[in-house]
């Protein structure tokens, strides 16, 4: 291991490359989401979501610092079984990113190449998503090498652009004035619409702010962790809540929210601000392609990851050893494959939806849905430790009242059982297309949590609840989790 600890400001980076990424900001402005109350919501849910996650991470990650994460901390709390049923649902949603974010990639591609129209060919995204999905998944299979070359490209990817579209916005219409503001900017506009849109808007925030268990593995390894990590937490959360309320302010200038499309509003709203200014689109070119490699980067990071986290961390028993079997890497290529195979029938699955929007969009709910499920366990599972567990010492505490402890859990679970249910709440144009999509969506979540608890059954393996004094206080000798842009 190595003996140099992680200092406050690489910890700050950490969660902003962890948690940072620029797509949300064209989603949630989108006339057919928040449009401006996206603006306020950004900031609010940083403090009652965000925040209270981030240090119950950091608490479990300091008394249980063990290769898993999330899904040791479930097996600490529930046992086994439900250990098991987190990494499953944590792994099946990896699959409808992979999808969302590839569809980014694709979109991103066709402005790279200085051919936007592109963006709306159905086949084109299509086919570009399949065989990224693949090639990836091929390198993936060579061990983390390949991908840690896209590390630091991922943590500016885009941080970058964000800046840009911001200072590009302001100086075309505040301070030069070229144009006016697309948007008005006042109390009743920034008030959120209730509206079953808007409600799916706030779930897509949330799931935004997902992922602090990631930098939350590192505590054992801060200097003085106690007084940084919280600090750190904060730091992260004001930045990244800044770059997601001033990006919006910033995009709203420049587009009205009615012409604002999820998957390609960031590079339209920079081609309007080259516009204004005079600058050659090439610079949006560029722009487009510092995107697509940090997606490219993230991809690589999160292909294997996950895989291994399910497969190969699995209690024995409970998958084949063929699909277990890993290579000179550590990689289980077979289970590599059974993945890229899932992703590419999901892919033409919902291509038969009308147009790469709605693809996206679709592909995005998808994934804020199925990824919130074990952040509820996650907070269960913090609660009942907490409540019960007389001897949990770690090096970072969120709070000693287990009274205020349980109150934040009972609140953060409501709000993340909240933007479950918005989730799956009917937008499609027609009942229909409102039948279809809550055939896939909630059904398909039903189905996910279905499989998991059969798997396990079949396997005949007993739910074990971890002994919390058979846990050591250590960290093991084995490569830390990844972070990459969502």
């Amino acid at each position: 291991m190595k003996n140099k600890k992680i200092t406050f400001w690489e910890l700050v980076m950490l969660n902003i490359s962890a948690l940072y990424g620029i797509r949300w900001i064209a989603r949630s402005t989108s006339d057919a989401y928040l449009g401006l109350g996206a603006i306020p919501m950004w900031v609010i849910l940083m403090f009652l979501f965000f925040v209270p996650q981030a240090l119950m991470c950091a608490e479990m990650a300091a008394s249980y610092p063990h290769d898993g994460g999330l899904a040791y901390w479930v097996k600490v709390a529930f046992g086994t079984k439900y250990g098991f049923l987190v990494s499953w649902m944590h792994w099946t949603a990896l699959i409808f990113w992979f999808a969302s974010f590839l569809t980014f990639f694709s979109v991103n591609a066709t402005y790279m190449v200085g051919r936007p129209e592109l963006a709306n060919n159905k086949l084109l995204v299509l086919v570009m998503s399949i065989a990224i999905i693949w090639i990836l998944s091929i390198a993936s299979m060579k061990g983390m090498e390949f991908g840690k070359y896209f590390t630091s490209v991922g943590s500016l990817g885009s941080t970058v652009p964000t800046v840009c579209l911001i200072v590009l916005s302001f100086v075309a219409i505040v301070f030069l004035k070229k144009a006016p503001s697309a948007s008005v900017f006042t109390v009743a506009t920034l008030t959120p619409k209730l509206n079953m849109n808007s409600l799916v808007a706030i779930s897509s925030i949330m799931f935004a702010y997902t992922g602090a268990q990631l930098a939350a593995n590192f505590i054992s390894e801060m200097e003085n962790p106690q007084k940084n990590y919280p600090r750190a937490i904060c730091t992260a959360a004001a930045i990244i809540g800044v770059l997601y309320a001033i990006g919006s302010i910033a995009m709203t200038m420049l587009l009205p929210t009615s012409e604002i499309q999820s998957s390609t509003g960031t590079l339209d709203a920079l081609l309007r601000a080259c516009e204004l200014l005079g600058i050659p689109t090439l610079f949006v070119q560029v722009i487009a392609l510092g995107i697509a490699l940090s997606v490219l980067g993230a991809l690589v990071l999160y292909i294997a990851q996950p895989t291994k986290m399910l497969f190969g961390f699995v209690e024995p028993g409970v998958f084949s050893e063929r699909i277990t079997k890993v290579n000179e890497h550590g990689i289980p290529t077979k289970a590599i494959v059974f993945q890229a195979t899932l992703i590419s029938v999901l892919l033409i699955g919902v291509s038969y939806l009308p147009g790469v929007e709605a693809i996206y969009n679709m592909l995005v709910t998808m994934t804020a849905l199925t990824t919130l499920f074990p952040y509820v366990f996650l907070f269960l599972a913090y609660g009942k430790i907490k409540r019960e567990k007389e001897d949990l010492d770690g090096l970072y505490v969120m709070t000693k009242n287990k009274k205020l402890a349980s109150t934040v859990t009972y609140a953060v679970t409501a709000l993340c059982v909240f933007a479950i249910i918005c989730s799956a709440l009917p937008i499609m144009g027609n009942t229909q297309e409102n039948i279809i999509y809550e055939a896939e969506l909630i059904g398909g979540s039903i189905l996910i949590i279905v499989s998991g608890l059969l798997i396990w059954k079949k396997s005949g393996l007993e739910n074990k609840v971890i002994p919390v004094r058979d846990v050591k206080q250590t960290v093991p000798e084995s490569e830390p989790e990844t972070s990459g842009e969502k």
